[in-house]
């Protein structure tokens, strides 16, 4: 009885398990709250200081783009007492996650139907390397967990004739947050020539309206110099170079096992670059291969695409976009997710070729360096990551806000310590 109850609620209680390593991951964050850098000084101080309208529509022009949900994490949090407002702005980070779960699980998904490969998509995602300190739980970053959220709206199966007002909502609020989910425009307009449904017709419709606000609101930045003075550069071989290091190497290894590698046992980069590219030449060919098959069906082919493009898209932004050339951390995150999803996408499309015995340790490595690096160690004398995550000698907000109301000119103090404040007046 007990193990039939089990089995027939798998997704309920991976759903509750996920939600637990979410809170074994930084408690601190959970019970507290934190505000990270921009979340607080810039999105959370514009509600607190400025009206609905100003706030609502508030454009950074210094990053060049609209982050409406930041925006919009700003205006909830203000409702609340200042003392529980970092509390509320990260719970509220936690909606897309929570969403991309469930469409996992429950959404008709065209990606993965096995449920095994649903539940191996969700630990892809969540405890994987790309998924680093810096991007976790806060809402200036949660623009890179909508745009994965919107590709899997983009590879749900819809009924013809019904529109999701909910789905236009996720897909109109991931536009508006970020550049990444813009990427993914040509994505939803060949998808609506191939199922020609009325749901793919007005995802297309909302991404591409907020395509062109966003990369509007980017030349505006860059003709009229408002944009910071790092971004929006050429392209190098040193910031290729960075970019195979974060990308290419570190989505498996993990940043530990990768300076391990490097400093320790003292191999030079250039092997395991050229390692990754026998892997990508295997890819290609691997890919070509599909393609040429006849038993590939049209929806196979467009999801090959689609990864193909979105991943060397969003790599071509990062690397041009990126401050200072550097591809690391946030800026590495989403092409690492693309090139670790287009991987499990093909084990699951040859799950009966030999070539399996090549991709799926690729995956394998790729989770359990995530899981080791998911709750950092404690270093001294190099940079602690689990301060991103912990408080560790971190300023008592309680203090922070009862100095503030003494004295309204007070810069209150935020993560990440000690050099980020925030001006409420």
């Amino acid at each position: 009885m007990f193990l039939d109850f089990i089995n027939s609620r798998k997704k309920e209680i991976f759903f509750f398990t996920i939600l637990i390593i979410f809170f074994y991951r930084s408690p601190f964050i959970f019970l507290n709250g934190r505000f990270m850098a921009e979340e607080g000084s810039l999105y959370f101080a514009n509600a607190y200081r400025f009206d609905f309208i100003y706030s609502l529509f508030f454009v950074d022009f210094r990053s060049g783009y609209m982050n409406l949900w930041a925006n919009i994490s700003g205006i909830i949090s203000n409702l609340f007492s200042l003392r529980i407002a970092p509390l509320i702005s990260n719970y509220l980070s936690l909606v897309p996650k929570v969403l991309i779960i469930y469409f996992i699980l429950y959404g008709k998904s065209l990606l993965f139907q096995n449920l095994n490969y649903r539940i191996l998509f969700c630990c892809l995602i969540f405890l994987t390397p790309f998924n680093v300190p810096e991007i976790w739980m806060n809402s200036i970053n949660s623009q890179i967990f909508f745009c994965i959220l919107s590709l899997q709206l983009v590879f749900l199966e819809y009924d013809k004739k019904k529109i999701d007002y909910f789905n236009l909502s996720i897909v109109l609020i991931s536009g508006l947050s970020g550049i990444y989910s813009c990427i993914l425009t040509p994505v939803f307009f060949f998808k609506y020539l191939i199922f020609k449904s009325f749901q793919d017709k007005f995802n297309l419709i909302i991404i591409t309206i907020s395509s062109i606000i966003q990369f509007s609101l980017i030349l505006y930045s860059k003709l009229n110099n408002l944009v910071h003075s790092t971004k929006i550069h050429s392209i190098d071989l040193e910031l290729i170079y960075n970019f195979t290091y974060n990308v290419l190497i570190k989505s498996f290894l993990g940043i530990n096992l990768t300076k391990y590698i490097f400093y320790k046992l003292e191999i030079e980069l250039y092997y395991l670059v050229i390692l990754i590219f026998i892997i990508l030449i295997t890819l290609f060919f691997l890919i070509k291969k599909i393609l040429k098959d006849k038993q590939i069906n049209n929806v196979d082919n467009f999801i090959i695409k689609s990864f193909i493009f979105i991943f060397v898209m969003t790599s071509l932004t990062v690397m041009v976009g990126a401050t200072e050339k550097y591809v690391g951390g946030r800026y590495a995150a989403l092409p690492s997710f693309y090139l670790l999803a287009f991987i499990l996408f093909l084990i699951r499309l040859i799950n009966k070729n030999k070539m399996i015995y090549v991709l799926m340790p690729l995956i394998v490595i790729s989770i359990f360096t995530g899981i080791y690096e998911f709750r950092p160690k404690i270093k001294v004398g190099e940079r602690n990551y689990l301060k991103l995550l912990d408080c560790i000698n971190c300023p008592d907000w309680k203090q922070e806000v009862e100095i503030f109301k003494n004295d309204n000119n007070y810069n209150l103090k935020i993560w990440p310590y000690p050099n980020k404040t925030m001006k409420l007046n």
